[in-house]
């Protein structure tokens, strides 16, 4: 592909994400997207073929671009696999703070049947299995209890980080506005750290 072509695919990209992230699959129109990224609707065909092609390839792209598992992580969870639950914990809390579209694109794939998510799969196996080895080893330490799986480990992890973003607006009225604030979340993060 020449470079010409890939900026533009990539500002398509860019745009369909906002896009998407603001008004979800079916909110969110083809026309839009090549208004908004300045670009011939034809183009957003012939990169993607249709507008589910373009939402799971905007899909695919956070994914690539948020790393659920940075490398930093990887390699000090597998020295200090102690560390594991507040590292992890501390990474999927600040990966939803600096990739505000990351929970809203999830929310919106979740919600449209007509979308594929195969292709993140394979995106996201292979960290696991670097993680799941830190998880066993903090298991055999005692730091993480023995009877959770690592599978309800990482879905545990995962969904505080999800719930606590994506339901900002109805927490802080119903609970208490004070888990938004730093002092707050951090003394949320420290009860929920010593669940597991």
């Amino acid at each position: 592909m020449q470079e010409r072509a890939k900026i533009t695919k990539a500002k398509i990209l860019e745009t369909a994400i906002k896009l998407f992230s603001e008004s979800g699959f079916h909110g969110t129109r083809v026309d839009t997207v090549a208004a908004a990224a300045e670009v011939n609707k034809q183009r957003i065909y012939a990169y993607f073929r249709n507008k589910a092609g373009l939402f799971e390839a905007a899909l695919e792209h956070v994914f690539e671009e948020v790393s659920l598992f940075p490398s930093k992580t990887l390699e000090k969870a597998l020295r200090k696999p102690e560390n594991l639950t507040p590292m992890l914990l501390a990474d999927f809390m600040g990966l939803h703070d600096k990739y505000p579209y990351f929970w809203r694109m999830l929310a919106w794939a979740n919600l449209n049947k007509d979308v594929s998510i195969d292709s993140l799969l394979d995106i996201i196996s292979n960290q696991d299995k670097v993680i799941e080895e830190a998880f066993l080893s903090a298991q055999k330490k005692g730091c993480v209890k023995k009877d959770i799986s690592f599978t309800a480990y990482l879905f545990n992890l995962m969904a505080i980080s999800f719930f606590y973003h994506s339901n900002q607006k109805t927490l802080s009225k119903t609970f208490s506005s004070e888990i938004y604030t730093p002092a707050g979340r951090e003394q949320l993060m420290k009860q929920l750290i010593s669940l597991f």
